[in-house]
């Protein structure tokens, strides 16, 4: 790997999938030799959205005096207002596309610029899947792009020894915006309990107070208060146990770039349901089960199959241990440093 150019990471405070990605993807170009310098903006300093917009603005100017003039340029989100500065700058620029659901609101504000325009003026995209290379397609962008995934600490996510817990669970991780398909989930588990009134329903992740009052609604909605737990945001040392003590991953989410805890689980030998649509079905291939999203009874029959079948438990857990081996941060970060200093 030629490590002669020095590389800068835009990056923004964040408590999400995107920020364990960029944490590890910059440990792993350092532990590997690459100069790296990390620009961390905070766009929500404030409760008003009007001020961290203004704030935003103000970053983006920043970003012009923080940069070195010979440096390769990161942005990780194309959706924010920062990656305007890449037009601003003489550097090479390239960000990563993680998924596309529409423009962001402020290109409308812009007169004679639009999302498509600042993606086409970026030296290289890389593209954290092919169903995101697609869109990325789709929008008629011309720059230079690449499939490249995002990979997983091997070392942290393995099978892991773990004292029993009081119940059996299964498990579901990730935030609860709409796209996640919580609906659906709750009333999948719902139809599940008809069979395993004892088993629970495990939710991790960070989310919105807006998101979490959605599912509560459902919750209660479907008479599950005493059968689903929440545990916010976890420190990742604390999944791998998670994970493999859990019956099963729950994942039927509507639209993702990637779906990191897809293949935390399987790198835990732990059993994962998930959407029949890419990239969920591209991650899983052949080796775990995959259904509509939008079909609960589906949902509720497949997991089942899998709690009251431990063989077939075991060779899913088995085939997903091999499947996540595709993906690995120090291959990930060799291919980005490959692909942006070429």
């Amino acid at each position: 790997m030629n490590k002669n150019n020095q590389v800068t990471i835009i990056t923004d405070v964040r408590f999400d999938a995107i920020h364990i990605c960029n944490q590890s993807l910059i440990d792993c170009l350092r532990q590997s030799g690459v100069e790296t310098n990390v620009i961390s903006l905070n766009n929500k300093l404030f409760r008003n959205s009007v001020l961290n917009f203004i704030l935003e603005i103000f970053n983006t100017f920043k970003i012009i005096f923080m940069v070195n003039r010979n440096d390769l340029v990161l942005f990780t989100d194309p959706l924010l207002f920062n990656l305007l500065a890449s037009t601003l700058i003489s550097n090479k620029c390239y960000t990563i596309f993680y998924h596309y659901e529409k423009d962001p609101f402020y290109y409308k504000l812009i007169p004679f610029i639009s999302y498509k325009t600042i993606l086409d003026k970026l030296d290289g995209i890389i593209c954290i899947s092919k169903f995101t290379q697609s869109q990325l397609k789709s929008l008629g962008v011309s720059s230079q792009h690449k499939v490249i995934y995002y990979g997983i600490d091997h070392k942290l996510f393995k099978p892991t020894p773990s004292p029993r817990y009081v119940y059996d669970y299964i498990l579901s991780v990730g935030s609860e915006e709409p796209r996640k398909n919580m609906k659906t989930i709750l009333r999948s588990f719902q139809i599940l309990k008809k069979d395993f009134p004892n088993l629970k329903l495990l939710k991790i992740g960070y989310v919105s107070p807006e998101n979490r009052k959605r599912t509560i609604y459902y919750v209660n909605k479907y008479h599950l208060s005493e059968s689903v737990i929440f545990l916010d945001y976890l420190d990742g040392n604390e999944l791998p146990n998670i994970y493999s003590r859990a019956k099963l991953l729950l994942f039927p989410s509507l639209l993702e770039g990637f779906g990191l805890p897809i293949v935390e689980a399987m790198a835990c030998g732990c059993p994962v349901v998930t959407s029949n649509r890419d990239p969920m079905q591209e991650l899983v291939g052949n080796t775990q089960i995959t259904i509509n999203p939008k079909e609960p009874k589906s949902i509720a029959f497949a997991c089942k199959q899998i709690l009251l079948d431990n063989n077939r438990r075991k060779k899913l857990g088995k085939q997903g241990i091999e499947r996540s081996k595709l993906f690995n941060w120090d291959k990930t970060a060799k291919e980005i440093y490959g692909f942006i200093s070429q």
